[in-house]
């Protein structure tokens, strides 16, 4: 695996200055930069569905009306004709965006309720169509269940590019174990928080053999219990129980729009008898509709985050990033959510010891410009818009333009999730991670010397 090539790697800017053109010649400079990040006394990661776009992480902006079909397909679904006339009727440019086509689908279920009506007329003129409310949320729970199929991940059939087709949780395990091994022992456990579904972090904690806090009591029945990111890890002496040091490698996971294993349960407390609505951790990833605990990507996403157990998940984030000395480091995260923006920029106007990076690939600049900005060598100390280059008009776009010098932004191939991961500190000094699959060949390797070793001498006296 080893270092990334970075040559024509992107763009590291801080404050909207370009601070390095991320060749190899000075990656030093971000790399400094995550290095004093990863020290400070309260670090916080937030994970966006762009960290995991190397596995097969589904598309969801600009889509064909076959591209939406095709979801359901590998979901095990299909769509029929009333299915692909309501498609044609809300997206009829055959572009799409899954969020504003299950947004459309859900206010047409609403109105029909609202106005007690067993149908709803969408379209207009000769192209009006009248269809049955049973029909759109028949649409939309097959979309809803398809993007929460194509969710878990590694995408099944997906075709991954090396390492990860023989080792997928490769760099999420690089990133996480760089993470937490190179701070500091006396510093607080850093808190991930992440708005996707998938159990790639948990998988990959688990191969590393980290403890993590998940906000879930309970061995056979796991519970969500919010008590319990107030609890932390530490080593005993298994005689007499004294605590002799805080456990190493830990962290916190807040997963904000729910996740693929939680499922939703009217419970009755045995000892007062009054039902409550209960989140449950199942062993896998697959329920049938109505079941998930997730926050689905239609505009009504913000009112679901005030519903529990959400709303509580993000007053956890909200608190995090309002501690002193704090930063936060985006992947992925394309500021798609106004719940989340609200509490990232209110927290920049009022806690003047948060710092913020941001990686994204696209977001800043077009490839053409990027490719040019990147040549440019005298682009080093000079804002974009200074150099001859107008970010694109995206939140993004906006922070690596702004004069704050608390805020960063890494752009073009470095920051994708998977390089990223390579530019953090290695606290082993340029060794790198042994995927499990190299560990078991190894261990393969070792029997079978032993066995020759131990194979029974030939008639002539040599080992075989």
């Amino acid at each position: 695996m080893g270092d990334v090539d970075l040559d024509d790697g992107g763009l590291f800017l801080v404050g909207g200055v370009v601070k390095s053109r991320l060749t190899n010649a000075d990656r030093q400079i971000v790399q400094d930069h995550l290095a004093s990040l990863l020290q400070v006394h309260n670090l916080v990661i937030l994970f966006g569905s762009g960290a995991s776009f190397h596995l097969g992480s589904p598309k969801t902006r600009e889509l064909k009306n076959s591209a939406v079909e095709d979801l359901v397909k590998c979901a095990g679904m299909a769509l029929d004709e009333t299915d692909h006339s309501l498609l044609a009727l809300l997206n009829p440019t055959d572009n799409g965006d899954l969020e504003k086509l299950l947004n459309g689908l859900q206010l047409a279920a609403t109105l029909a309720s609202q106005s007690a009506i067993e149908e709803v007329t969408l379209g207009s003129g000769d192209g009006a169509r009248a269809f049955l409310v049973s029909d759109v949320e028949q649409l939309r729970d097959k979309i809803n269940a398809a993007l929460a199929f194509a969710c878990r991940l590694p995408a099944d059939g997906a075709q991954l590019n090396a390492p990860y087709d023989e080792d997928p949780l490769w760099a999420h395990r690089t990133f996480l174990s760089r993470l937490v091994r190179s701070r500091r022992g006396n510093l607080p456990r850093p808190k991930v928080f992440t708005t996707n579904y998938d159990l790639v972090i948990e998988r990959s904690l688990d191969q590393l053999g980290y403890p993590y806090i998940d906000g879930f009591s309970g061995t056979v029945n796991r519970k969500l219990n919010l008590a319990y990111y107030g609890l932390d890890f530490h080593r005993v002496e298994t005689s007499s129980q004294n605590v002799v040091a805080r456990a190493d490698n830990a962290l916190y996971l807040h997963k904000i729009h729910g996740s693929l294993n939680w499922r939703a349960s009217l419970e009755k407390d045995v000892a007062t008898g009054i039902e409550s609505l209960e989140v449950l951790q199942v062993a896998d990833d697959s329920a049938g509709p109505g079941q998930r605990v997730l926050i689905y990507p239609t505009t009504a996403k913000e009112g679901d985050t005030l519903s529990y157990p959400y709303s509580d998940l993000l007053r956890l984030l909200g608190d995090a990033v309002q501690q002193d000395d704090t930063a936060v480091i985006s992947i992925g995260y394309g500021f798609a959510d106004p719940h989340i923006n609200r509490i990232l920029l209110r927290s920049l106007a009022t806690n003047p010891a948060l710092n913020v990076l941001v990686a994204d690939p696209f977001a800043v600049l077009g490839d053409s410009e990027m490719s040019s900005a990147q040549a440019q060598a005298d682009i080093v100390g000079r804002n974009l818009k200074d150099a001859g280059y107008t970010p694109r008009s995206t939140a993004l776009g906006s922070l690596a333009s702004g004069a704050d010098s608390r805020i960063a932004v890494l752009t073009g191939e470095s920051g994708k999730f998977v390089n990223l991961a390579e530019l953090l500190p290695d606290p082993a000094l340029g060794s790198s991670l042994s995927s499990p699959a190299a560990i078991i060949s190894l261990i393969e390797s070792l029997e079978q010397a032993a066995k020759v070793v131990a194979a029974p001498a030939s008639p002539g006296g040599a080992k075989e």
